[in-house]
């Protein structure tokens, strides 16, 4: 069920969208509703998941390269889910579904080029899904800051059942493992353990 907004929840999401770190009386002064009023409406808008105040990384800023895929599915059970695998990886920035020959674009980064191509090879495995078309992207126009996926330890698989040490691109040292297992090598390592 879809949400609607009215002018008191539009005014309290322009006033955090201006600086997200404003404190309840921040809003009401610079809104002119009441505390409770903005309370209320700030639990609503998050439950229903209208309002994300998540911290977010501009993955360009660090360095890291992007990749647009065009995925299409290839069964039933895959086109019904097709996020299943994709949802879970961390590199994973962006998941859209599309109509067309692609029904499916996946926004990803890596710490290098060569770690983007091997996980772009790596969705040729999972189950159902076919990798159409990527290409490297620039920073993105209008979006440049992320939510990193969390992860709270370390794993020895990935998230999407793979060993990063079975996988010939990383014996190779072409690509740096998922973020999330004990044998990453890349920069986000100490940002993800903080996590």
């Amino acid at each position: 069920m879809s949400h609607k907004l009215d002018e008191v929840d539009l005014k309290i999401i322009y006033s955090l969208a201006r600086d997200a770190r404003k404190t309840i009386t921040q809003i009401a002064k610079d809104t002119e509703i009441s505390r409770p009023t903005i309370i209320d409406r700030l639990r609503k808008l998050r439950e229903s998941n209208v309002l994300s105040l998540d911290a977010r990384v501009n993955v360009t800023k660090l360095g890291f390269k992007l990749a647009l895929v065009a995925l299409k599915t290839r069964t039933v059970e895959a086109e019904q889910k097709p996020e299943t695998n994709l949802a879970v990886c961390p590199r994973v920035l962006m998941l859209m579904h599309a109509d067309g020959s692609s029904n499916c674009f996946a926004l990803l980064y890596g710490e290098n080029m060569e770690t983007l191509v091997s996980v772009v090879e790596s969705f040729r495995s999972f189950s159902g899904i076919e990798v159409i078309s990527w290409r490297p992207s620039e920073t993105p126009l209008k979006v440049e800051a992320f939510e990193l996926k969390e992860f709270p330890s370390k794993n020895k698989l990935a998230p999407c059942g793979k060993n990063c040490l079975d996988c010939s691109s990383y014996k190779k040292q072409e690509c740096l493992a998922c973020p999330v297992v004990t044998a990453y090598k890349g920069t986000t390592k100490m940002m993800v353990n903080l996590l």
